[in-house]
Order: structure tokens, then sequence, then C-alpha cells
């Protein structure tokens, strides 16, 4: 199978590889696990297609609308200042000084909802969102009630609402999204590998087979690169004999799992799929072997295992594409 153009339905790549019998790991080798694994496989990928999941950044639109309504919510909070100066009106000038309040309050909250949203807690991202329109329409309020007319910053305001609520939108979507990629694998008896793989191809659906084996050895290779800078980050800045001799070994080991992540490579390029499978799946001896290193009779706890476990993850979905790419 050599490459999948557009043409196909994105629905049947997701069946293609996800059906995959190299999506199981080593501890599920008997018949048995693996009847069952391809079947939940096979009802993911229909899930997947059925529900129609979008691959849009959704939350990339939402940090650039929450990003956008920052900005236009300090544009307000400076108009509002900039007529404070000028106005001599009692009553303008409570209205005045309470909007300042309002929307110093509001772009605080948005600021919140954006750091929320990177930590992955939509519900307080959400409701920062929704407190921050609260805060705008407190500011007409006030105009209204005290002066009875729209303030000036109606037409801003207006705007700044729109921006919020396309990041709303947005977040929602994000949550959507998660939550049927999430259902669908919460049966499978690998859902860390099936989730990531679903991700991995909803983000790339415009490529090949071949396109994505690619990316997906380029993206192991990055990791496995940034874990060996760590190593050698540690080795400057640890004093500990025994971890600095852990660490070396460890070096050693991503070293040669780098280089062999490089040769498959052109082996991919060559259509020599088993070569290239083969020098992929060292990558993980490799850094199995470290954390084994660590481990030891010390039981040390290994500085590199967060890095390790979404290296493995990435080499998981390279051998997946790639195995499916040799028609296996």
């Amino acid at each position: 199978m050599g490459s999948l153009h557009g043409l196909i339905p994105f629905c049947l790549v997701l069946v293609l590889v996800l059906s995959s019998s190299h999506l199981i790991a080593k501890a599920h080798k008997n018949s048995t696990n693996q009847i069952k694994v391809e079947a939940d496989f096979k009802i993911i990928a229909e899930l997947a297609g059925k529900n129609a999941i979008p691959n849009a950044d959704f939350q990339g639109l939402a940090k650039l609308a929450l990003t956008k309504a920052i900005s236009k919510g300090n544009a307000i909070y400076h108009r509002v200042n900039s007529l404070l100066l000028k106005t001599s009106d009692m009553y303008t000038t409570r209205s005045l000084t309470g909007c300042s309040t309002n929307y110093k309050d509001a772009v605080g909250l948005i600021n919140k909802s954006l750091a929320a949203l990177e930590a992955k807690n939509y519900d307080d991202a959400k409701t920062s969102i929704t407190d921050a329109l609260a805060n705008s329409t407190k500011c007409e309020d006030r105009f209204e009630e005290l002066l009875q007319r729209n303030s000036p910053f109606t037409f801003m305001k207006a705007k700044f609402g729109l921006l919020c609520l396309s990041g709303l939108k947005h977040i929602n979507l994000l949550v959507q999204n998660e939550r049927l990629i999430t259902e669908g694998c919460s049966q499978t008896l690998d859902k860390e590998l099936c989730k990531s793989t679903v991700v991995f191809f909803l983000e790339n659906k415009g490529l090949g087979l071949h396109g994505l084996a690619k990316l997906a050895v380029q993206k192991a290779l990055q990791d496995g690169t940034r874990i060996h800078n760590h190593i050698s980050v540690l080795l400057k800045t640890t004093s500990d004999k025994c971890v600095l001799k852990k660490l070396k070994s460890c070096s050693a080991l991503y070293l040669t799992a780098i280089e062999k992540i490089k040769e498959s490579l052109p082996a991919l390029d060559c259509n020599r799929y088993g070569d290239a499978s083969t020098w992929v799946g060292a990558a993980t001896d490799s850094a199995e072997t470290c954390e084994g290193v660590f481990a030891g009779k010390s039981n040390t706890i290994s500085p590199l295992t967060p890095m390790k476990i979404e290296f493995s993850k990435q080499v998981s979905i390279s051998l997946v594409v790639i195995k499916k790419l040799a028609g296996n």
C-alpha cells in the first residue's frame, strides 16, 4: 500500500491504521486479546467517521480569539481613562470610573482563561470568559442607569463580546472533539495509543500514508533529540556520581536511538519498510534500557521518564503507520 490520496475518505484511512495488529502492545499477544483489540479499533474508526471529527485547531482558534479580545479590552480600558481626564460631570465620572474597573477586570479574566485553556482546564477557561463578558455588560448598564444613554464604548464592546463568544465556541468544539476521541477509545486495551493515533491522523489529514510515516518518524527523531539534549544539560548540572554514571549510559543509548531513527528515513524513501520498522523499533528498546539503568538495584527515579513516555508514544505511532504502509 503506497499512498492514500485526498479522494479516499478519512474514515477509511483511520480504519486501515487503527485496525492494524501492530497497535497491539507486546502484552496483548494472545489471540483472544488480539481479536478484542481489532474489534475495538474498528468500532473507534466507525465512531470517528460517523461523527466526522474535524481536524481544525480549535485550541489555536480559541487562543487567537481571546488574544484579540485582550487587545480590544485594553483599547476600551485606555479609551475610558482618556475620557476620564476630560470630563467634569459627576455622573459621567462615576460611570467612567466603574467602566475602567470593569474592563481592567475583564482583561485580567481573559488572561486567566488563556492560562486555563493551556492547562486544559476548559471549565475554568469558559467561566473566566463568561465573567469577562459580564464585566463589559456592567459598564453599559451603569451608563444606562446613571445617564440614560449608551456608553461611548458600545460599538467597541460589541466587538469585544464577539471575540469572547468566538473563544467560547472554539473551546466547546475542542471539548466535544476530545470527548468523542476519549469515549471512542475508552473500551480499547491501549487507550492512550489509540487516542494519540487518532489525534495524529486528525492533525495531518491531508497527507498520504507515506507522508504520515515520514512525519511520524521525524517527530520521533525530534523527541529523541530533545531527550539527548536534556541529558547533556543534566550531565553538566548533576553532582551525584551514581546518577552521573546512569546519565552517561542513557546518553549513549539515546544517541544510538537517534542514529537508528535517522537511518529509517532513507529506508522509507526507498520503500524498505521492514528495515525502517526495525530501526524505529530499536529506538524503543534503547529508551526502555535507559529506564532500566535508572531503576537498577538502587531503584533510582529517572528524570527522563516523562519525556520518554512521549517519545515512546511517537515511536509507536511511527511503527503503526510504517507497518500499514508495508501492507502488514
